[in-house]
């Protein structure tokens, strides 16, 4: 994100990594071709967002910040043991904020977009599964 964190008035505009730093942070597992194609399909993202997410210490406004005990119904949190732009650490220190509802399931060989890389379909089938889990648990 440095590129785009230089520019100034980032927070003001849409943003969107270029196509290098895509394949970089969040498409390295995905063959070229692939990696073309679902970059094209990319839209530029809230730089203000951006800003609250990343620089959450200078947001006045607190956006980003969540109260925990807030917190009731049960959350996920995925983690990919490739992931250069969430690494599992953080996913896991998310998720043991969250440890009174949440669930961690890392994936080793997996990284940032696990929804298209090889062996999606096993992730997919461990989220269906934790969610019949939940409904199971509520009847």
């Amino acid at each position: 994100f440095w590129k785009m964190q230089v520019q100034w008035g980032f927070w003001r505009k849409a943003v969107r990594l270029g196509f290098e730093e895509s394949v970089y942070s969040t498409l390295h597992l995905l063959d070229p071709e692939e990696q073309r194609e679902t970059y094209d399909e990319l839209v530029w993202e809230s730089g203000h967002a951006v800003f609250e997410i990343g620089y959450w210490f200078l947001d006045g406004d607190g956006a980003a910040r969540v109260d925990e005990t807030e917190v009731t119904c049960p959350t996920l949190g995925v983690g990919g043991g490739k992931d250069r732009m969430v690494p599992p650490s953080v996913v896991r220190r998310v998720a043991r904020k969250y440890d009174h509802v949440a669930t961690y399931k890392e994936y080793p060989s997996h990284a940032h977009w696990i929804i298209e890389e090889p062996g999606w379909e096993v992730v997919a089938g461990d989220l269906v599964a934790w969610l019949e889990g939940l409904r199971g648990a509520a009847t």
